[in-house]
């Protein structure tokens, strides 16, 4: 009796599963790494966001004047300020887009 053809057949079925079992593993890990560099760019984006708006609400905390409308072109943020008595709310945009909203500065003069 001979067993070489089948054992060949199921030899080559078992590596043709592991090759794809690998395939989806790394199918998963490429998602996972894409996931986590937009999640990275979001979390740099808002960081650069909030440091301009402090800079800002520093500005208005010292000098109580309002401050000028910012654009800022290296990175395309821009900053909307809106004076309500003593208070001052500051909006933070990236292309148009919203990113970060601070509201109720107040003068300490």
């Amino acid at each position: 009796m001979s067993y070489g053809p089948k054992k060949a057949n199921l030899f080559l079925i078992e590596l043709v599963c592991n090759l794809l079992i690998f395939a989806l593993c790394a199918a998963v890990c490429v998602g996972l790494l894409v996931h986590a560099r937009r999640i990275s760019q979001e979390s740099t984006r808002l960081t650069q966001a909030v440091y301009l708006a402090q800079s800002i609400a520093e500005e208005w905390k010292a000098t109580g004047e309002e401050p000028a409308q910012r654009r800022e072109e290296d990175n395309g943020f821009s900053a909307q300020c809106a004076v309500r008595g003593n208070e001052l709310d500051i909006a933070i945009y990236q292309d148009d887009i919203q990113v970060y909203e601070l509201e109720g500065v107040t003068y300490l003069g």
